[in-house]
């Protein structure tokens, strides 16, 4: 097993350092601006204080849109209707207004405004954090694909880029193109794309490179009347589809499934 370089331990360190410095206090104070924004102007001198509509629809509406923002992020994976991100967002700020209220009871008394802003900011970030941990390993438990915006679930017909698993030990896997051939909950069956030369072999055929591949010019086989591979979802590596598996080759795809 390759060993892990002192760079990427590195990384990770500053990349933990920024997320406890930076991302959780600031998705946090956003999260907690109803709370800590009125706070802050009682102390000013003279205590000033939120006045009309419009700046009471700013305040909420900031965390509102942040909640959406990432129950939108969390929901990588295909779970529902359009309503689950709404609903999600929904949950994460009853979270937050919880967690807030414990807080404000915890250091509300305290003289210095600095010190409870912090402590309700680090309070929604890490509720925050939690969430989108939660809600990703939730989908994911239910077996739904990736996805984000813009993109779609692995779908027949279709070019993906995954972790393949070996025919003769199902336990490893190996990255190569594959063809989607059905899909199911938890896993998609594929048909295993390969460079190496399989002419005058029965159990591949040649695939053109039209409509997928663009870039590498190589020639590739695709496994043809074999028993399908059994791709987990979360083992397709990209977001998207390569491509469309072209129309002859998937025609003759197609007639073997049945």
């Amino acid at each position: 097993m390759a060993r892990r370089s002192d760079t990427s331990c590195a990384g990770f360190g500053c990349a933990g350092l920024l997320l406890v410095l930076f991302v959780l206090p600031t998705v946090g104070y956003l999260l907690a601006v109803p709370l800590a924004l009125p706070d802050l102007l009682a102390e000013q001198s003279p205590p000033q204080q939120l006045q009309g509509f419009g700046q009471y629809l700013v305040v909420y509406a900031i965390p509102t849109v942040v909640a959406l923002l990432l129950a939108l992020f969390a929901s990588r994976r295909r779970a529902g209707g359009w309503w689950l991100v709404p609903a999600r967002a929904v949950a994460l700020l009853a979270l937050v207004a919880a967690a807030l209220w414990w807080t404000e009871g915890q250091v509300g008394d305290h003289p210095v405004w600095n010190v409870r802003a912090m402590a309700e900011s680090m309070a929604a970030g890490l509720v925050a954090l939690a969430f989108v941990v939660a809600v990703r390993r939730w989908d994911a438990s239910r077996g739904g694909p990736r996805v984000a915006v813009g993109t779609h679930r692995p779908a027949p017909g279709e070019i993906w880029l995954a972790m393949v698993p070996l025919r003769e030990d199902p336990a490893r896997q190996l990255r190569h193109y594959c063809v989607v051939l059905a899909v199911h909950p938890g896993h998609a069956e594929v048909a295993q794309i390969t460079t190496k030369d399989k002419d005058g072999r029965a159990d591949h055929i040649r695939i053109p490179n039209e409509g997928w591949d663009k870039a590498s010019g190589r020639a590739h086989w695709v496994e043809f009347g074999r028993t399908p591979r059994l791709v987990d979802y979360g083992m397709f590596l990209k977001s998207r589809p390569q491509g469309r598996c072209p129309a002859p080759v998937w025609r003759q795809l197609s007639r073997q499934l049945g």
